[in-house]
């Protein structure tokens, strides 16, 4: 009995641990997550500086419109080209800014079309500046012929622009392109298809810039051109037919509109705001030289104000500088006002002491402006006089003078500066 009893309690005590163990459950690690840092940084704005603007007003002495398309350049432009069809891109690029009309005033460039007409030998290519839906307008006509030796072109302004027979005539230095391309059997002329609002891909319209603007572009063209040498002004075309074979494209649509803008209205208004009445101008070569001889003469004026300016404050501040070094110093040294600025010159100073030394200051100034001071000391003692005197290099004589209290004042005759 004792015996199951004992076994019984091992039994429990067995059952109990073994229950024990099953039943624990591990303890879990919980994951500790860290801290995170969060760092702040403080940002200082400075104060705005205050910015100086400037303003810059640009003077235009001519607002013509014939001024804003240089028949030079479109004749320079037509000599680059390698068909009539480039020749149209040219004229439209903005690389080259040959083109800065704005006839319809909308703030943006006018479009150049080209059409071309042939005739045996010569070639007419009619430019006309697109300017609404359906609206056209002649600017200029290019009349080239092709020879046995060379190519012979014109370019005629429109009268309505450029005024009656302005006629640019160039002369190449060499062949240009289009010389070998007229020679072809198979060449067919250019018709350009677009108009207002119906560009080429490649055309990006851009606003007109300011004249003298547009001239500096211009210039420049011209300047790193290698076929145009130089343009002149005939008085008659080399072949008048031009007019028929290009008769079946004309557009006036603008003139028509506006017949108050022809040239002659603008030439009469324009001389009689710049007050050169009197002055005869049929074309716009004449009236570029008629306004380049105004501008010149305000030039002129304006740097003789300025340089009469210029003269007038520097001899007043010579002359107020001269009273107020006389007035100050206690030497009394005198000043040379007619010595001019840069002139050799010399300025001794003596000074007695009260032992009766006498110092001397020597001051000498070079052309260049270069100054050297020299000082001298000699013993006196029987005598004691103030001494001044003044000596200018450039006049080659000095004025000295003595004072002697018992005598007065005593002059002596100008001796030569050392």
């Amino acid at each position: 009995m004792k015996k199951l009893a004992f076994f019984a309690l091992v039994a429990m005590c067995l059952t109990s641990c073994w229950t024990a163990r099953i039943c624990t459950v591990a303890p879990t690690t919980e994951v500790v997550v860290p801290v995170k840092t969060v760092y702040t940084t403080q940002v200082t704005t400075p104060t705005p500086k205050t910015t100086v603007v400037k303003t810059v007003t640009v003077t235009n002495y001519n607002t013509d419109m014939s001024f804003y398309l240089d028949l030079n350049a479109v004749a320079a432009a037509y000599a680059e080209a390698n068909s009539t069809r480039e020749f149209e891109q040219i004229l439209n690029s903005s690389r080259y800014m040959i083109n800065n009309l704005d006839l319809n005033r909308d703030g943006w460039v006018d479009y150049l079309r080209v059409i071309e007409t042939r005739n045996g030998y010569y070639h007419a290519l009619l430019i006309q500046a697109c300017l609404a839906p359906g609206v056209f307008q002649d600017v200029a006509t290019l009349v080239a012929e092709r020879r046995s030796d060379r190519l012979y072109v014109e370019v005629v302004g429109d009268r309505y622009l450029y005024g009656y027979n302005y006629i640019v005539r160039p002369v190449f230095i060499k062949r240009p392109p289009m010389w070998n391309v007229y020679g072809q059997t198979n060449y067919t002329v250019w018709s350009s298809p677009y108009y207002w609002g119906y560009y080429p891909s490649y055309y990006t319209q851009p606003k007109p810039v300011y004249l003298n603007h547009y001239q500096a572009y211009v210039n420049t063209y011209m300047t790193n051109h290698h076929y145009c040498h130089y343009c002149d002004y005939p008085t008659t075309v080399f072949y008048s037919g031009y007019t028929t074979m290009t008769q079946p494209h004309h557009r006036n649509d603008y003139y028509s509109r506006h017949p108050d803008q022809s040239f002659d209205n603008r030439v009469t208004r324009t001389i009689g705001a710049s007050a050169t009445n009197g002055v005869s101008v049929r074309n716009a070569g004449q009236l570029r030289t008629a306004v380049n001889k105004e501008q010149e003469k305000k030039e002129t004026s304006t740097k003789t104000n300025a340089t009469s300016t210029s003269t007038s404050t520097r001899s007043s501040s010579t002359t107020s500088t001269t009273s107020t070094s006389t007035s100050t110093r206690s030497t009394g040294v005198k000043t040379n006002d007619k010595t001019p600025a840069r002139q050799p010159s010399t300025q001794v100073e003596t000074r007695v002491k009260n032992n009766g030394a006498t110092r001397t200051t020597i001051k000498t100034t070079d052309s260049t402006g270069r100054t050297s001071t020299v000082k001298r000391e000699s013993s006196n003692t029987s005598t004691r006089s103030t001494q001044k005197s003044t000596s200018t290099r450039s006049s080659g004589t000095s004025t000295r003078s003595s004072q002697d209290p018992s005598k007065g004042s005593n002059p002596r005759s100008a001796q030569p500066s050392r």
